[in-house]
């Protein structure tokens, strides 16, 4: 998908800093991702990702090779997940939950943060779309915060391996029918999802972008 408007374009620079920009947004949501999770693993007594090299934000330690070419070539992919042992956890299910939901709420504070520098942008710095340097901040902050929310959106989903997954099977018994199943049937989960994902974030993903930028405008306009 990427690489096909790469090759399509009518104005070569332009997709080229979308892809820019899009890339450098990648490198900044996943790894924070990755490494919340490494991070409050860490602080719950777990140092598999530590002692694995995986505690950094170093985006090439947190990059799976199959995952990063599919998000050339089609747009969507994935990053290598954390490894943890909930085993060295020093509050059994409590570290669990705590463990599984830390990626989403940083993905989360990372997309209302991406808001406010978008509306920042918009008020204080007069527009001039034939700007190359203009469409490269304002594609930067529209790639934030959409990746950031999605990336949170999309995990919240209770598929295995997806951290709602794992939150799920921290606040269930064991042997619960419903995470067996969702861990039993990931892969055809996953296929049907592809087909509902646009639906899915439309009714997730952008009422959430959309009501936090109308609050951070609020915000804003007490300035002005």
């Amino acid at each position: 998908m990427i690489l096909l408007n790469l090759l399509t374009a009518d104005d070569f620079l332009m997709v080229l800093i979308g892809i820019v920009v899009y890339l450098s947004v990648l490198f900044i949501v996943m790894p924070a991702h990755e490494f919340a999770h490494a991070f409050a693993a860490k602080s719950q007594g777990d140092y598999t990702a530590y002692h694995m090299k995986r505690y950094t934000l170093a985006p090439f330690a947190h990059i799976d090779k199959k995952g990063f070419l599919c998000l050339l070539i089609f747009g969507f992919g994935w990053a290598k997940p954390v490894p943890v042992d909930p085993r060295n956890y020093k509050h059994g299910k409590k570290s669990e939950v705590f463990v599984s939901l830390a990626g989403i709420i940083v993905n989360l504070l990372q997309g209302l943060l991406f808001c406010g520098l978008y509306v920042a942008f918009l008020l204080f710095l007069p527009v001039n779309p034939s700007s190359y340097l203009w469409y490269a901040y304002y594609t930067f902050f529209n790639y934030g915060i959409l990746i950031s929310f999605s990336l949170a959106v999309f995990n919240m989903l209770p598929v295995y391996p997806l951290d709602g997954y794992r939150f799920l099977s921290a606040v269930t018994k064991p042997g619960n029918s419903f995470i067996e199943f969702m861990r039993r049937n990931s892969f055809f989960i996953f296929i049907v999802l592809y087909f509902f994902m646009s639906a899915i974030f439309n009714f997730t993903l952008y009422p959430l972008a959309n009501g936090c930028i109308w609050l951070w405008e609020q915000f804003f306009r007490l300035f002005i």
